[in-house]
C-alpha cells in the first residue's frame, strides 16, 4: 500500500508529514490521510513524491492495486475530459452556424439564397458524423460513476445540437416552400 511506502520513505529520511507536505505544497492532513489509506495521491502527486524521495514510481506503486484502479480512472476521466471539450466545441459551432444561418430569413422574409438548405444539410451531416465518431471511438461502458456522468454529458451535448440544426434545417425548408413567411417590418 502506498501509504505505508510514503510513511516509511519519510521517516527514512527523518522528516515529519508537515515538513513533506510543504515540501509537496499541499496539508498536513492529505499527508496523513494518505498514509492511514483513507486516500491516494492522484498521479501527478505520485510523480512528485518520486521525485521528492528519488525513488522510482514502481516502488512506490508496487502491489497497490487501489492505487493502479485510481491511476487509470483518472487517466480515462481526463481523456474523456478532452473529448468532451472537443465535442462541445464542434456542437457549439455547428449549431451557432446553423441558427446564423436563418438570418437572411429573418432580415429578407422568404427570400433565401440556394445555399442555405445545403448548408444546413451539411450542418446536420456534420453533427452527425460527431455522434458517429463518439459512438464509434470515444463511448465505453463503463462502472465509474464520473465516467458515466461524463458520456451522459456528452450523449446531451450531441443531442441538444442535433435538435438545433435540425430545427433550423425544416425551418429553412418551411420558409423555402412559403408555408412560414417571416414580417420583416419593411
Amino acid at each position: 500500500m502506498i501509504g505505508k511506502t510514503i510513511t516509511h520513505l519519510r521517516k527514512k529520511k527523518l522528516i515529519t508529514q508537515q515538513q513533506l507536505a510543504d515540501e509537496l505544497n499541499i496539508s498536513r492532513q492529505t499527508i496523513s490521510n494518505w498514509e492511514t489509506g483513507k486516500s491516494l495521491p492522484d498521479i501527478n502527486m505520485v510523480l512528485q513524491i518520486s521525485l521528492f524521495f528519488d525513488v522510482s514510481l514502481d516502488i512506490l506503486i508496487k502491489g497497490d492495486e487501489q492505487l493502479m484502479k485510481k491511476i487509470r480512472d483518472d487517466a480515462v476521466i481526463n481523456q474523456l475530459l478532452g473529448q468532451s471539450i472537443f465535442i462541445l466545441i464542434v456542437c457549439f459551432f455547428v449549431s451557432l452556424f446553423s441558427i446564423l444561418s436563418l438570418n437572411p430569413l429573418l432580415v429578407h422574409g422568404s427570400r433565401m439564397l440556394m445555399a442555405d438548405i445545403p448548408l444546413q444539410i451539411m450542418f446536420i451531416i456534420s453533427i452527425c458524423f460527431v455522434a458517429v465518431l463518439y459512438f464509434k471511438s470515444f463511448y465505453k461502458e463503463s462502472l465509474n460513476m464520473t465516467q458515466k456522468i461524463i458520456h451522459r454529458i456528452i450523449q446531451i451535448i450531441i443531442f441538444i445540437s442535433f435538435f438545433i440544426t435540425v430545427f433550423s434545417f425544416l425551418l429553412t425548408i418551411l420558409t423555402y416552400s412559403g408555408v412560414i413567411v417571416f414580417a420583416t417590418g419593411v
